[in-house]
This record gives C-alpha cells, sequence and structure tokens, in this order.
C-alpha cells in the first residue's frame, strides 16, 4: 500500500473538508478526490462517507487512520534514529587484536577511543588466530599476515617489517655480530617456523646482490611478542622480532642487529579485516576510520 497516499488520507481527516487538505498540501480538490478514489480502491473498502458540506469516517476508515498514523510514526522514528547515528556514534563493535601488537600498542589506542566515544561498547579480543570471523562473533579483526582472507574485505593499512635484535649484556657477552654468518654461532628466540628451524634471508639494503640464507634453531619459541621481547631484553638470545617491538614503552633498550640487511619474514602486511558490508554502523566505520590513522601515523616512527 502506497505511504504516500496513507499520509494524504491522514492530511483529509485532519484537516475535516478534501478542499483544506487540497490547499494545504497544494493541490486541487479533484486531484485529492481522484487520489482518495484510488486509495479505497487499493483497500477494497469505503473510507469517507461524503456529503455536500462533510464527511465522516466509516469504520475501515478509522482502523486505516489509527493504523497509518503508527505507521507514520514509526518511519518518522526510524529516519531520526537513523539520522543520529552519524551524529552520535552509538552500539557494540567487536574486535580481535593480535596479542602482541595489541598489548603493545592498540591496547592504550582502544581505551583512548572508548574514552571519545562513551555510547560505543567495544568488546576486544585479544588472538592471534581467529580465521573465522562469523564464527569468532567478531565485526573487525587486525591481521599481520602475507595472505588475507578472500571472503573478507581486508584494507592494507602498512607493512610490518622484520628486525634482529639483543641487549647489550648479551652483545657485551656474545657478540660482536658484523655479519650474517656470525649469527649461526647465536642463540635465536623467536616465533614458532615449520619444522621448528628458522630459515631467514638477509638482503643487504644497498646490494641486492649480497644475500644470504641463514638457518637457525631456536632456543626459545613463542607466538607472543611481549613474551619474547622480555626474553631478549633479559640476554636470552638474539630475538628475530617484528619492527614495531623496539618502540614499545618497555622495549626501548632493545639494539638492532645487522641493520644494513632487510630480514624477511613470513608475515609482513598489517590489515583491517571486515566481512563483506556495504553499509557498515557507523560505530564501526568510525573505529575503521580512527585505528587506520593511528596505525599509518605510528608506522611513520618504525622506519
Amino acid at each position: 500500500m502506497d505511504l504516500n497516499l496513507i499520509g494524504l488520507f491522514i492530511e483529509i481527516v485532519e484537516s475535516h473538508s478534501l478542499s483544506a487538505a487540497a490547499r494545504k498540501v497544494g493541490m486541487t480538490r479533484s486531484n485529492i478526490s481522484q487520489r482518495l478514489k484510488l486509495l479505497e480502491r487499493e483497500t477494497g473498502a469505503q473510507l469517507l462517507r461524503r456529503s455536500t458540506r462533510n464527511f465522516e469516517l466509516t469504520q475501515a476508515g478509522r482502523t486505516l487512520y489509527d493504523c497509518g498514523l503508527r505507521m507514520l510514526e514509526d518511519l518518522s522514528t526510524a529516519r531520526a534514529s537513523i539520522d543520529s547515528l552519524g551524529r552520535t556514534l552509538s552500539g557494540r563493535v567487536r574486535i580481535s587484536v593480535p596479542t602482541g601488537f595489541g598489548r603493545m600498542f592498540i591496547g592504550s589506542k582502544l581505551l583512548e577511543f572508548a574514552r571519545m566515544h562513551p555510547s560505543i561498547t567495544l568488546n576486544v579480543t585479544f588472538n592471534n588466530r581467529i580465521e573465522d570471523l562469523i564464527a569468532a562473533e567478531v565485526d573487525v579483526a587486525l591481521r599481520i599476515t602475507a595472505t588475507p582472507p578472500l571472503d573478507c574485505v581486508a584494507r592494507n593499512i602498512c607493512s610490518i617489517d622484520w628486525n634482529l635484535y639483543a641487549s647489550a649484556g648479551y652483545l657485551e657477552k656474545h657478540g660482536p655480530i658484523d655479519c650474517p654468518a656470525d649469527l649461526e654461532a647465536q642463540t635465536l628466540v623467536a616465533s614458532p617456523y615449520p619444522e621448528r628451524r628458522v630459515t631467514m634471508t638477509l638482503t643487504h639494503r644497498q646490494d641486492d646482490a649480497d644475500v644470504h640464507t641463514i638457518t637457525m634453531q631456536p632456543a626459545l619459541q613463542s607466538s607472543d611478542y611481549p613474551f619474547l621481547a622480555e626474553a631478549v631484553s633479559q640476554g636470552m638470545g638474539i630475538g628475530l622480532l617484528p619492527a614495531y617491538v623496539p618502540y614499545a614503552p618497555k622495549c626501548r633498550e632493545l639494539l638492532r642487529i645487522l641493520p644494513q640487511y632487510r630480514v624477511a619474514g613470513l608475515q609482513n602486511t598489517l590489515y583491517i579485516v571486515t566481512l563483506p558490508n556495504r553499509f557498515p554502523s557507523p560505530a564501526t566505520q568510525a573505529l575503521i576510520d580512527y585505528l587506520r590513522a593511528e596505525i599509518i601515523s605510528l608506522a611513520q616512527t618504525w622506519a
């Protein structure tokens, strides 16, 4: 049923005459009368009993008037709610972030976002292994990977370089380390790799022909980078770590090893991943925009 015709019918009833309703909406009386007849054909019922000077509602007309009022009020409420979403952000957003990157940097950023938008409820999960956003009940996920999921929308935020780090105490005891070959006699701390051994490719930043492949057996492995960074800080080995690690507040005393070489890591790009949705909620879009800007700003300090 045409809502415009229902709205016009309500205007007729509240104006108490077809002529008054016609003047109010800027139409001719004959046009109003034709539209009323069209509405009566659509409903299959007489809505008004008319005389030369006035009219009265039939039972069908009273029912349509009452229901039509509620429909238009609900529509007005829905429009107001949708409009308000753009001005006052509210709702719930479920986000998953990698454990290390999340605890070192993103956790504080999410707290800042929550303070900025107290009407948004954040549900935050620290997890490196979420593959299925629907099963995990996640709206937004930060993923560091070389291959983002094909069934999701993956926004490329920044590259994540990998470097070698050590503590001053470790280098004093086990150094110096002047070339890639010196690594073979060292103790390695790294994330879990296939076959329990780590094969690193080191390429000189000024000479692409200067390439070294080093295979080492890590003495300590974990997918939790704050734990690995603490181990490196305590002199337990050389750490193969993401480039953001030494910029975390508790890791700034770590020293870069062989900075003249690029180290190839298994995972090298940070993505914001969401399910396909042409119309994400304003709260979700606000969080995505905020994280994108904050992470890009952070990444500029990791060079």
